[in-house]
């Protein structure tokens, strides 16, 4: 049966999937779903969904829905000695530590500057919910800031999912129209990610 991830290309959860299939050579099919496109309250897609949100994998039989939960699977199936989700549990544990994180701390704040500044009229913003989820997810991106002084990932050595779900966070952070500290180590490592194919061709371009 073939592979099937529904969503959008303009959801940075997709991405990260999408982003993670190529890395491992997968061959799969993507089907719009969301945003523009709709489809999320079918019952069809609800049966493979329930929280109506995007993406969800099926593969083959089986069905997965979060991000990060997709990103898990398929390294757990499809590349279970590799380094990019490595089995030693220490190892593991840093990498599931930063994607735990990034949807806990970052996601709120961070999605709250990118409708108000993207998605939102100049006119029609609340600037003050703005600058308190600027604030809120500045101080997360910080943290990322001095890990990647100290690591060359943000997991140590090696590029890992968690580099994965926060690069296309920190594409979105850094290209955004507003004013940011400087990010020298963030800034490095996102250029360094930009080298990966998947990542630059289908996330590089202008924030929208």
């Amino acid at each position: 049966m073939p592979r099937t991830l529904y969503g959008h290309l303009k959801s940075s959860n997709v991405m990260k999937s999408l982003w993670l299939m190529d890395e491992l050579g997968l061959d799969y099919e993507r089907i719009d779903k969301g945003n523009v496109f709709g489809g999320l309250d079918t019952d069809e897609y609800k049966r493979m969904n329930p929280t109506s949100l995007v993406p969800t994998l099926v593969d083959g039989d089986f069905t997965v829905w979060e991000s990060n939960a997709i990103l898990r699977y398929l390294c757990n199936r499809y590349a279970p000695d590799s380094s990019l989700y490595p089995a030693e549990a220490t190892k593991r544990a840093v990498v599931d530590q930063w994607l735990d994180c990034q949807q806990t701390q970052l996601t709120r704040p961070q999605t709250v500057v990118f409708f108000q500044l993207i998605r939102t009229p100049a006119d029609k913003r609340d600037n003050a919910a703005l600058d308190q989820a600027i604030q809120q997810a500045g101080q997360v991106w910080m943290w990322i800031e001095k890990r990647l002084g100290e690591n060359t990932y943000l997991c140590g050595d090696d590029f890992t999912i968690a580099d994965i779900a926060w690069a296309v966070h920190a594409h979105r952070w850094l290209n955004m129209d507003f004013t940011r500290p400087a990010h020298p180590n963030l800034t490095r490592w996102y250029q360094q990610l930009l080298q990966h194919d998947s990542f630059r061709l289908n996330w590089g371009g202008p924030v929208v």
